[in-house]
């Protein structure tokens, strides 16, 4: 067990902000007990750009701690599933000792039908050794990137953004020179964690068709 808090993000669509509207919690240290409360002035903003709720949750007031599992469950790989394997391989989440709560966090749970995603906020470390995830970049459609502009294994910095208007804890991810987007709001809180030298980040899968879709990229602390 890697994880004791996850964020739930929605945004309105591909290109827009995310807003990290509830927060799942992980209460014990055995992990029994998660707790899922919605963050108010997340929502309050949210609604602007017409979020309702989180079907499951649809009350935004309650605290939910029963059955979470099953009410999340289609956003877990099935253990049936063939290609279960690459799956977890590719978001480094096939460690021993893992249990379905770090892996919602660390696959994001995403599904093609709604803008949701479960973004983990990762510990720098766990049981002595540094934690390696993988990530993918925000803002991509802002910055018309060229499908060129990096390729798998490049290595990459990151910067932190103080000064930005729609974030404080926003943090810009480089090529040299060159910014590529921000990380996503939720994993971000980790670089305030971390120096770039305490880190390796490395491009580890594209996603383009004409243009640059998407750059995941995998953080290992040294």
């Amino acid at each position: 067990m890697i994880l004791k808090k996850i964020y739930l993000s929605w945004r309105q669509g591909k290109g827009k902000s995310r807003f990290l509207v509830g927060v799942l919690t992980r209460e014990t240290p055995t992990g029994d007990t998660i707790v899922f409360k919605y963050q108010k002035e997340e929502v309050k903003k949210a609604a602007t750009e017409g979020f309702l709720n989180y079907p499951e949750f649809p009350d935004l007031d309650k605290e939910y701690s029963t059955n979470l599992k099953t009410a999340l469950s289609l956003r877990l790989m099935p253990k049936t599933r063939a290609d279960r394997y690459d799956y977890l391989s590719f978001w480094n989440a096939n460690l021993e000792g893992l249990d379905w709560f770090d892996e919602l966090g660390i696959t994001q749970g995403e599904l093609a039908t709604d803008t949701f995603e479960f973004l983990a906020e990762f510990p720098k470390k766990h049981n002595g050794i540094g934690i390696n995830f993988v990530s993918n970049i925000a803002a991509l459609t802002h910055f018309n990137l060229k499908n060129d502009c990096v390729e798998i294994g490049d290595k990459l910095r990151f910067e932190l953004d103080p000064e930005n208007k729609f974030d404080k804890n926003a943090v810009k991810i480089f090529k040299g020179n060159n910014c590529l987007g921000f990380v996503k709001k939720g994993h971000n809180l980790f670089f305030h964690k971390v120096k770039n030298e305490e880190v390796e980040i490395n491009v580890s899968n594209l996603e383009k068709n004409g243009k640059m879709n998407q750059i995941y990229f995998s953080i290992k602390v040294l």
